[in-house]
């Protein structure tokens, strides 16, 4: 169950906003959880009530956030663990 606070709606893909100098996010948001490949194998991330779990270590083998948690999600917004804010938008044709 996708928590209402997030914005999303089950059945719809998403995206993040990728900036310069903040962790890209290459995958898509589908029914709670994060994929970083369209033919929905293991997700590497997925919402626990309106937070992000990011399952994803940098290459010293430690996670890219720290605790795992990149942030929390918002009426279609990612608000990142440092403060900074990412949009989050359907991808059209999903």
């Amino acid at each position: 169950m996708i928590d209402e606070s997030t914005g999303m709606t089950p059945g719809v893909r998403y995206e993040i906003e990728n900036r310069e100098r903040v962790e890209p996010f290459a995958g898509f948001f589908l029914d709670g959880n994060y994929y970083l490949t369209p033919e929905l194998e293991t997700p590497v991330g997925w919402i626990e009530g309106n937070r992000f779990i990011y399952d994803v270590l940098d290459p010293e083998g430690e996670p890219v956030f720290k605790d795992r948690v990149a942030g929390t999600v918002k009426d279609l917004k990612l608000i990142l663990s440092d403060g900074m804010t990412l949009d989050i938008h359907p991808i059209p044709g999903t």
